[in-house]
Protein backbone atom coordinates (compact mmCIF):
# COMPACT_ATOMS: atom_id res chain seq x y z
CA UNK A 1 0.00 0.00 0.00
CA UNK A 2 1.10 3.74 -0.78
CA UNK A 3 0.32 6.74 1.17
CA UNK A 4 0.45 10.70 -0.13
CA UNK A 5 2.07 13.04 2.44
CA UNK A 6 1.06 16.32 2.80
CA UNK A 7 2.71 19.01 4.95
CA UNK A 8 2.63 22.22 5.73
CA UNK A 9 4.78 25.18 7.42
CA UNK A 10 2.45 27.55 9.27
CA UNK A 11 2.71 29.53 12.58
CA UNK A 12 2.30 28.07 15.64
CA UNK A 13 -0.78 29.61 16.34
CA UNK A 14 -2.10 27.51 13.44
CA UNK A 15 -0.69 24.18 14.47
CA UNK A 16 -3.99 23.42 16.67
CA UNK A 17 -6.81 24.39 14.01
CA UNK A 18 -4.43 23.13 10.90
CA UNK A 19 -4.01 19.25 12.39
CA UNK A 20 -7.77 19.55 13.18
CA UNK A 21 -8.58 20.16 9.37
CA UNK A 22 -6.22 17.50 8.38
CA UNK A 23 -8.08 15.27 11.01
CA UNK A 24 -11.53 15.79 9.16
CA UNK A 25 -10.02 15.40 5.93
CA UNK A 26 -8.90 11.94 7.09
CA UNK A 27 -5.55 12.21 7.62
CA UNK A 28 -4.57 8.72 9.47
CA UNK A 29 -1.96 10.41 10.95
CA UNK A 30 -0.99 13.99 11.60
CA UNK A 31 2.45 14.89 13.05
CA UNK A 32 4.33 18.58 14.43
CA UNK A 33 8.10 19.17 13.86
CA UNK A 34 10.22 22.03 14.42
CA UNK A 35 10.51 24.38 11.19
CA UNK A 36 12.87 26.96 12.71
CA UNK A 37 16.51 26.46 13.17
CA UNK A 38 17.20 27.90 16.38
CA UNK A 39 14.74 25.90 18.79
CA UNK A 40 14.72 22.59 20.66
CA UNK A 41 12.03 20.39 22.27
CA UNK A 42 12.95 16.97 24.03
CA UNK A 43 9.49 14.87 24.48
CA UNK A 44 11.30 13.38 27.35
CA UNK A 45 11.16 16.28 28.96
CA UNK A 46 8.47 18.70 30.53
CA UNK A 47 7.33 21.89 28.78
CA UNK A 48 5.99 22.78 25.18
CA UNK A 49 7.63 23.25 22.57
CA UNK A 50 8.71 26.85 21.96
CA UNK A 51 8.77 26.82 17.96
CA UNK A 52 8.02 29.89 15.42
CA UNK A 53 7.85 27.82 12.55
CA UNK A 54 6.21 24.22 12.71
CA UNK A 55 5.64 21.96 9.87
CA UNK A 56 2.33 19.90 10.40
CA UNK A 57 2.16 17.06 7.88
CA UNK A 58 -1.22 14.58 7.37
CA UNK A 59 -0.77 10.94 5.89
CA UNK A 60 -3.61 10.05 3.83
CA UNK A 61 -4.39 7.09 1.22
CA UNK A 62 -2.44 7.30 -2.07
CA UNK A 63 -5.57 7.78 -3.90
CA UNK A 64 -6.41 10.88 -2.15
CA UNK A 65 -7.14 13.84 -4.02
CA UNK A 66 -4.45 16.27 -2.39
CA UNK A 67 -5.77 19.76 -4.09
CA UNK A 68 -8.84 20.55 -2.54
CA UNK A 69 -7.26 19.34 0.74
CA UNK A 70 -4.63 22.14 0.17
CA UNK A 71 -7.09 24.56 -1.27
CA UNK A 72 -9.05 24.41 2.08
CA UNK A 73 -5.95 25.33 4.23
CA UNK A 74 -4.92 27.87 2.02
CA UNK A 75 -8.46 29.70 2.32
CA UNK A 76 -8.75 29.06 5.75
CA UNK A 77 -5.12 30.35 7.07
CA UNK A 78 -3.39 32.22 4.57
CA UNK A 79 -4.15 35.76 5.91
CA UNK A 80 -3.23 39.11 4.59
CA UNK A 81 -2.13 36.93 1.00
CA UNK A 82 0.72 35.32 3.25
CA UNK A 83 2.08 32.01 1.51
CA UNK A 84 1.81 28.94 3.20
CA UNK A 85 4.56 26.51 2.26
CA UNK A 86 2.75 23.24 0.94
CA UNK A 87 4.79 19.69 -0.09
CA UNK A 88 3.47 16.88 -1.24
CA UNK A 89 5.47 13.47 -0.92
CA UNK A 90 4.24 9.63 -2.07
CA UNK A 91 5.47 7.31 0.37
CA UNK A 92 5.62 3.43 -0.94
CA UNK A 93 4.84 1.37 1.76
CA UNK A 94 8.21 -0.88 3.42
CA UNK A 95 9.31 -2.21 6.74
CA UNK A 96 9.48 0.88 8.54
CA UNK A 97 11.02 -1.03 11.67
CA UNK A 98 14.01 -1.65 9.02
CA UNK A 99 14.45 1.19 7.60
CA UNK A 100 14.66 2.73 11.23
CA UNK A 101 17.47 0.24 12.16
CA UNK A 102 19.41 1.25 9.01
CA UNK A 103 19.56 4.31 9.98
CA UNK A 104 21.59 3.80 12.89
CA UNK A 105 25.49 3.38 12.45
CA UNK A 106 28.31 3.17 14.70
CA UNK A 107 29.83 6.54 15.16
CA UNK A 108 33.33 7.79 16.98
CA UNK A 109 32.02 10.41 19.48
CA UNK A 110 35.06 10.98 21.52
CA UNK A 111 38.88 9.30 21.89
CA UNK A 112 38.83 6.02 21.53
CA UNK A 113 34.62 5.89 21.91
CA UNK A 114 31.98 4.62 19.77
CA UNK A 115 28.52 4.18 20.01
CA UNK A 116 27.33 0.77 18.45
CA UNK A 117 23.59 -0.45 18.09
CA UNK A 118 23.52 -3.49 19.36
CA UNK A 119 22.21 -5.19 15.51
CA UNK A 120 26.27 -3.72 14.36
CA UNK A 121 29.58 -5.40 14.53
CA UNK A 122 31.87 -2.31 16.35
CA UNK A 123 34.29 -0.52 13.50
CA UNK A 124 36.99 -0.84 15.93
CA UNK A 125 36.07 -3.51 18.02
CA UNK A 126 39.66 -3.19 20.36
CA UNK A 127 38.27 0.98 21.12
CA UNK A 128 35.69 1.66 23.62
CA UNK A 129 32.36 0.85 22.23
CA UNK A 130 29.08 1.80 23.86
CA UNK A 131 26.52 -1.01 22.83
CA UNK A 132 22.77 0.68 22.71
CA UNK A 133 19.45 0.40 21.60
CA UNK A 134 18.12 3.32 20.33
CA UNK A 135 14.16 3.76 21.03
CA UNK A 136 13.13 3.54 24.63
CA UNK A 137 14.98 6.80 25.85
CA UNK A 138 16.97 10.13 24.84
CA UNK A 139 20.56 9.54 24.07
CA UNK A 140 21.83 7.97 21.03
CA UNK A 141 24.90 10.08 20.63
CA UNK A 142 23.80 11.48 17.39
CA UNK A 143 22.42 14.66 18.63
CA UNK A 144 25.24 17.67 19.43
CA UNK A 145 24.67 18.22 23.32
CA UNK A 146 25.19 14.16 23.41
CA UNK A 147 28.02 14.05 21.29
CA UNK A 148 29.86 17.20 23.26
CA UNK A 149 29.62 15.12 26.72
CA UNK A 150 30.87 11.90 25.15
CA UNK A 151 33.80 13.42 23.23
CA UNK A 152 34.67 15.32 27.41
CA UNK A 153 34.48 12.29 28.66
CA UNK A 154 36.03 10.21 26.55
CA UNK A 155 39.49 12.34 27.10
CA UNK A 156 38.83 12.56 31.15
CA UNK A 157 40.85 9.56 33.82
CA UNK A 158 37.65 9.12 35.99
CA UNK A 159 39.41 6.48 37.94
CA UNK A 160 37.41 5.94 41.39
CA UNK A 161 35.30 8.17 41.01
CA UNK A 162 31.27 8.34 41.17
CA UNK A 163 29.71 9.74 39.14
CA UNK A 164 25.98 10.27 38.82
CA UNK A 165 24.27 11.15 35.41
CA UNK A 166 20.59 13.39 35.84
CA UNK A 167 18.15 13.33 33.58
CA UNK A 168 20.16 9.97 31.95
CA UNK A 169 17.59 8.76 29.27
CA UNK A 170 19.31 5.63 27.93
CA UNK A 171 21.92 6.10 30.31
CA UNK A 172 24.53 6.62 27.59
CA UNK A 173 26.49 9.11 29.50
CA UNK A 174 26.35 6.98 32.76
CA UNK A 175 28.05 4.15 31.05
CA UNK A 176 30.41 6.43 29.13
CA UNK A 177 32.15 7.65 32.52
CA UNK A 178 32.41 4.34 33.82
CA UNK A 179 34.52 3.30 30.32
CA UNK A 180 36.92 6.12 31.04
CA UNK A 181 37.52 4.82 34.61
CA UNK A 182 34.63 5.48 36.90
CA UNK A 183 33.99 3.21 40.10
CA UNK A 184 30.37 4.01 39.67
CA UNK A 185 27.45 5.51 38.10
CA UNK A 186 24.21 6.65 39.23
CA UNK A 187 21.37 7.88 36.39
CA UNK A 188 18.66 9.21 36.90
CA UNK A 189 15.31 10.08 35.34
CA UNK A 190 12.04 10.91 35.22
CA UNK A 191 10.54 8.99 32.96
CA UNK A 192 10.25 5.12 34.33
CA UNK A 193 11.22 3.80 31.13
CA UNK A 194 14.54 5.49 30.46
CA UNK A 195 15.30 3.86 33.97
CA UNK A 196 14.45 0.64 32.56
CA UNK A 197 16.32 1.48 29.40
CA UNK A 198 19.28 2.38 31.48
CA UNK A 199 19.29 -0.64 33.72
CA UNK A 200 19.13 -2.75 30.12
CA UNK A 201 21.91 -0.96 28.65
CA UNK A 202 23.85 -1.77 31.23
CA UNK A 203 23.63 -5.34 30.92
CA UNK A 204 24.27 -4.88 27.74
CA UNK A 205 27.33 -3.12 28.45
CA UNK A 206 28.51 -5.35 31.04
CA UNK A 207 28.49 -2.66 33.70
CA UNK A 208 25.69 -3.79 35.68
CA UNK A 209 27.27 -4.16 39.04
CA UNK A 210 28.20 -0.76 38.81
CA UNK A 211 25.53 1.25 37.48
CA UNK A 212 22.38 1.95 39.40
CA UNK A 213 19.03 3.43 37.45
CA UNK A 214 16.99 5.58 39.90
CA UNK A 215 13.69 8.02 39.59
CA UNK A 216 14.84 10.86 41.23
CA UNK A 217 12.72 10.30 44.34
CA UNK A 218 14.68 7.00 44.44
CA UNK A 219 18.34 8.33 44.65
CA UNK A 220 19.65 8.32 47.73
CA UNK A 221 21.22 11.39 49.39
CA UNK A 222 25.45 11.30 48.37
CA UNK A 223 28.12 13.84 46.75
CA UNK A 224 29.62 12.84 43.77
CA UNK A 225 32.87 14.11 42.47
CA UNK A 226 31.49 14.77 38.76
CA UNK A 227 27.49 15.31 38.03
CA UNK A 228 26.13 15.75 34.52
CA UNK A 229 22.77 16.83 33.45
CA UNK A 230 22.00 16.60 29.58
CA UNK A 231 18.71 18.31 30.03
CA UNK A 232 17.17 21.52 28.77
CA UNK A 233 18.76 24.75 30.07
CA UNK A 234 15.21 25.59 31.88
CA UNK A 235 15.05 22.39 33.20
CA UNK A 236 18.98 22.62 34.17
CA UNK A 237 18.57 25.60 35.87
CA UNK A 238 15.08 24.74 38.25
CA UNK A 239 17.54 21.87 38.94
CA UNK A 240 20.30 23.70 40.11
CA UNK A 241 20.16 23.08 44.36
CA UNK A 242 19.27 19.50 43.40
CA UNK A 243 22.61 19.32 41.46
CA UNK A 244 24.88 21.69 43.53
CA UNK A 245 23.14 19.57 46.59
CA UNK A 246 25.10 16.41 44.83
CA UNK A 247 28.22 17.93 43.82
CA UNK A 248 31.07 16.82 46.10
CA UNK A 249 33.56 19.39 47.12
CA UNK A 250 36.03 20.10 44.49
CA UNK A 251 33.53 18.52 42.00
CA UNK A 252 32.94 19.20 38.22
CA UNK A 253 29.71 20.00 37.23
CA UNK A 254 29.29 18.75 33.64
CA UNK A 255 25.95 20.85 31.96
CA UNK A 256 24.46 20.61 28.42
CA UNK A 257 21.14 20.71 26.29
CA UNK A 258 21.80 24.32 26.19
CA UNK A 259 21.83 26.37 23.02
CA UNK A 260 24.24 28.72 22.44
CA UNK A 261 21.77 31.90 23.13
CA UNK A 262 21.16 30.22 26.68
CA UNK A 263 24.32 29.46 27.99
CA UNK A 264 24.60 33.39 29.47
CA UNK A 265 21.55 32.76 31.37
CA UNK A 266 22.35 29.22 32.70
CA UNK A 267 26.11 30.57 33.94
CA UNK A 268 24.75 33.41 35.90
CA UNK A 269 21.64 31.07 37.38
CA UNK A 270 25.24 29.10 38.48
CA UNK A 271 27.63 31.71 39.03
CA UNK A 272 27.81 32.06 43.02
CA UNK A 273 28.94 28.54 43.11
CA UNK A 274 30.78 27.54 39.61
CA UNK A 275 33.04 28.91 37.16
CA UNK A 276 32.90 27.79 33.51
CA UNK A 277 34.41 26.87 30.58
CA UNK A 278 32.34 26.34 28.03
CA UNK A 279 32.80 23.96 24.47
CA UNK A 280 30.38 24.78 21.38
CA UNK A 281 28.89 22.28 18.66
CA UNK A 282 26.81 23.80 16.07
CA UNK A 283 24.16 25.96 17.74
CA UNK A 284 24.78 24.44 21.28
CA UNK A 285 26.67 24.87 24.44
CA UNK A 286 28.13 22.27 26.78
CA UNK A 287 29.18 24.06 30.34
CA UNK A 288 32.12 22.72 32.37
CA UNK A 289 31.86 23.73 35.78
CA UNK A 290 34.56 23.73 38.61
CA UNK A 291 33.62 25.17 42.24
CA UNK A 292 34.93 28.84 42.47
CA UNK A 293 38.32 28.57 44.62
CA UNK A 294 37.83 30.64 47.98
Amino acid sequence: MSWKQISFVVGADNVEPLSQFLEAFMAQAVTTENAGADEFYEVAFPGKPDWQKVAVTGLFDAAVDHQPIIDFVVQQLATDGAEIPVTVERLEDQNWERVWLQSFKPIKVGEELWVCPSWCEPIEPNERNIILDPGLAFGTGTHPTTHLCLNWLSRQDLSDQRVLDYGSGSGILAIAALMSGASSADAVDIDPLAVTAAKENAVRNDVAKNLQAFLPDELPPAKYPLVTANILAEVIIELRDTLLLHLAPGGTLLLTGILQTQAEQVTAAYAQDLEFQIEEQEQWSMLVGRQISS
